[in-house]
């Protein structure tokens, strides 16, 4: 496939090549039983070309398509985006381990006994619990080259264990879960069947709520439907676009002190690491907010050569996407929050609050899963409820404290986050 790149220096073009190949098994578990195992083979070929200013980006599934990816890119680059950039020179990258031997070798009889023992557990709290159980082991290679001299490749790895139960009681719905995931087979199922055990008997009993403001404990869950917004507005195309409310104000208090946000696409043995980004630039660690301070955005090389900064190594086929958000975790025991609030509420689940306009700032939507907490104590759950708060003010002016612990939400790090002043309405009975 590197010929590729030779025809296409050739006819004095620019060309970024990616290659993925992958080997997956899953097996699923649902209503408490096995449901099917699933063993996955894929490849995914990506070729970029800049051909007179112009993007062209073709990507196939199958293998030994390279001339017909290069007639395929160069096609469309006469209707793709003109591009201010060129590729960028060979620059050596980290290396952090992202391989994992044990996840390669991890017999599916212990999935298989994994998934059966969780079941298992699940079905002892209640005879009507309907269980589900993912576990999931898979690794790849990657590689890119590109006219520029770049050729190099990484092997990576991902174990995933998933689980989530519910139970219809009356008008009540319980829905609790909990999810790990890591380049190795790093779990702890006594630690996953205690939180489970714990929101499930919580969830089940029912508290009444008076609507106004409440010191909240925004669960590792519930934290990233806070983040997420934020995150689409340090994107430099939002930036460039006009559309970011941090534009042009890098360097600014934008946030308690309190708050760091990294972007670390080279972050040891995370699932979503890599050593390239898919336009040749290495990886690394960027802070994007400082104790505070905002510091830089997301950017691709497109986004970089408009705001005349330097990519950070985050750069996709289509634009700029980040590779781990980390929010830097803080001094203080998660339990240690809960047992400090007077009367406060612990929101786990949310749901419809990715739905607004991330710009503005303002997220708003359910609680899916939250409970009342009374003299540091979780009483019960808190259900028809309703939350609402500004995220750049929130995470300014009412940053109370982030939790020792951190966990892994798909490709963020986060910690517990408790914030004073959460509106809560509550629907009246």
């Amino acid at each position: 496939m590197t010929s590729v790149i030779d025809v296409a220096s050739g006819l004095g073009l620019e060309a970024t090549l990616n290659t993925s190949e992958s080997q997956s098994v899953e097996a699923l578990f649902e209503f408490n039983r096995l449901k099917s195992i699933q063993n996955m083979e894929t490849i995914s070929t990506t070729l970029q070309v800049i051909k007179d200013g112009r993007l062209g980006v073709a990507s196939s599934t199958k293998p030994d398509v390279g001339e017909e990816l290069l007639q395929k890119a160069i096609a469309l680059s006469a209707y793709g985006s003109p591009v201010s950039y060129h590729l960028p020179e060979v620059e050596k990258a980290a290396s952090p381990v992202l391989y994992s031997k044990e996840t390669a070798d991890f017999p599916l009889e212990s999935m298989l006994r994994i998934g059966e023992e969780l079941a298992a557990f699940m079905k002892s709290l209640h005879s009507d619990v309907n269980g589900t159980v993912q576990v999931y082991r898979a690794t790849s290679r990657h590689s890119i080259s590109n006219t520029k001299g770049l050729d190099a490749s990484w092997r990576k790895s991902q174990f995933e264990i998933g689980v989530g139960l519910n139970l219809a009681e009356g008008q009540n719905m319980v829905q609790v879960g909990d999810y790990v995931v890591s380049p190795a087979p790093h779990y702890d199922l006594a630690d996953m069947k205690n939180r489970i055990k714990q929101d499930f008997d919580l969830a089940r009993r029912n508290v009444p709520l008076e609507s106004g403001a409440y010191d909240v404990v925004f669960t590792w869950n519930a934290f990233r439907d806070l983040i997420l917004p934020l995150v689409e507005c340090l994107n430099g195309k939002a930036v460039v676009r006009g559309e970011s409310p941090f534009a042009n104000r890098l360097g600014e208090q934008a946030f308690s002190p309190k708050f760091t946000v990294v972007e670390d696409g080279a972050r040891e043995m995370a699932v979503a690491s890599r050593i390239y980004d898919l336009q040749g630039v290495a990886c690394r660690r960027t802070p994007l907010v400082n104790a505070g301070v905002l510091s830089e955005y997301i950017l691709d090389l497109e986004t970089a050569a408009k705001l005349v900064r330097k990519p950070t190594g985050t750069g996709g086929a289509g634009g700029p996407t980040h590779n781990n958000i980390v929010i830097e975790p803080g001094d203080l025991e998660k339990d240690e929050m809960v047992a400090g609030l007077k009367k406060g509420i612990i929101i786990d689940m949310t749901m419809g609050s990715w739905a607004g306009n991330p710009y503005s700032g303002q997220v708003t939507g359910n609680i899916a899963l939250g409970y009342l907490v009374e003299d540091g104590k979780p009483v019960g759950r808190v259900k028809d409820s309703m939350f609402s708060l500004n995220i750049f003010k929130h995470l300014k002016d009412s940053l109370v404290a982030l939790s020792k612990e951190s966990k892994c939400i798909g490709n963020i790090f986060l910690p517990y986050a408790l914030l004073k002043d959460v509106s809560v309405s509550a629907k009246k009975e």
